[in-house]
C-alpha cells in the first residue's frame, strides 16, 4: 500500500489502487484510501499541539463511502460553511442614524470532496473547525446557523487562524434610531472564496439597516476586498445567481429607552 502525507492541494487528485493518503490543512486531517472501486474517507480535528507532528500515527475514525466502479479520481476544494454564521463584534457597535461601521469576520472554511462523474457527487464535507449550531430568529421563522467563536474585528485578524477566510462586513444605519449591534447573522452562501499572497478572503457584505421590523437590505460587493494581494478565485459561491436576503440580519431583543434599541 502506498502512503503519502502532506498539505492539501486543490483540484483533481488521482487515486491509484490500494493508495492511502493523509492530507492536513490547519487543524483538519483527512485520510483518503481507494481499492476495488471504492473510496474510503476519514477525518479528525487535531489539537494545536498535534499540528506538525507525525500525521501517519494520528488515530482517526473511518467513514466508508461506496462510489462508482472504476473511480480513480477525486476533486478537493475549499468552501464556506454550509450554514450562515452568527458573529459577535469584538466591541459593542453603536451606530447613530446615518452612521456606518466596517468589521472583519474570520470564518473557518470547509473542505468538500467530490467524485467527478456524471452527477458530480459530493462524498463528504469536512469542516476545519467544529462549530456549535444555534437558532437565529423566531421559532419557525428563523434559520439554523453556526456560532463563531472568533469575534468580528475592526481590522483583518489573519493571525487568529492560518486557514481562516477574512470577510469584510459594512453595516449602515439607515433608520432614524440608534443601532447597538451585539450579534449579527452573516449569510455566506453567496460569497466567493479568494486566495492571495496574504491569505484567504471573501467578498464584502453590505448590510443597510432600515429600522424597526423592516428587513435589512443586504448586497454583496463584486470581487475581492482591496486588502487582498494578487487574489485569484479559489471557490465559487455555494448559491449561484443574484444574491437575495433570506431572513433577518439583526433581531430586536430589548428596548432600554426611546430611540435606544439593542439588536442581535
Amino acid at each position: 500500500m502506498l502512503f503519502e502525507t502532506g498539505q492539501i492541494t486543490w483540484g483533481r487528485r488521482s487515486l491509484a489502487d490500494q493508495e492511502r493518503t493523509r492530507l492536513n490543512w490547519g487543524n483538519l486531517l483527512i485520510e483518503l484510501s481507494s481499492g476495488d472501486g471504492e473510496v474510503y474517507l476519514a477525518s479528525t480535528t487535531l489539537d494545536d499541539s498535534e499540528i506538525g507532528s507525525d500525521l501517519q500515527d494520528a488515530a482517526i475514525g473511518w467513514t466508508r463511502w461506496a462510489v462508482c466502479t472504476g473511480v480513480d479520481e477525486l476533486d478537493l476544494h475549499p468552501a464556506f460553511p454550509d450554514h450562515s454564521v452568527l458573529v459577535r463584534p469584538e466591541i459593542l457597535l453603536t451606530l447613530e442614524p446615518g452612521a456606518s461601521a466596517r468589521v472583519w469576520v474570520n470564518i473557518p472554511p470547509t473542505v468538500i470532496v467530490r467524485v467527478k462523474d456524471r452527477i458530480d457527487q459530493v462524498l463528504a464535507e469536512f469542516p476545519t473547525v467544529s462549530l456549535e449550531q444555534s437558532w437565529f430568529g423566531q421559532p419557525g421563522k428563523g434559520e439554523l446557523c453556526y456560532e463563531l467563536t472568533s469575534q468580528a474585528r475592526q481590522q483583518p485578524g489573519l493571525e487568529t487562524s492560518a486557514v481562516g477566510i477574512q470577510c469584510p462586513v459594512t453595516i449602515v444605519n439607515q433608520s432614524s434610531e440608534s443601532l447597538n449591534v451585539t450579534r449579527f447573522c452573516l449569510r455566506v452562501a453567496g460569497l466567493t472564496l479568494y486566495e492571495s499572497a496574504n491569505g484567504l478572503w471573501g467578498n464584502e457584505t453590505v448590510v443597510k439597516y432600515q429600522g424597526g421590523t423592516s428587513v435589512s437590505r443586504v448586497t454583496l460587493q463584486s470581487g475581492p476586498p482591496a486588502e487582498a494581494i494578487q487574489p485569484e478565485v479559489l471557490a465559487l459561491p455555494r448559491e449561484r445567481g443574484s444574491f437575495q436576503v433570506v431572513g433577518r440580519t439583526f433581531r430586536t431583543f430589548s428596548r432600554r429607552g426611546k430611540g435606544d434599541l439593542s439588536f442581535e
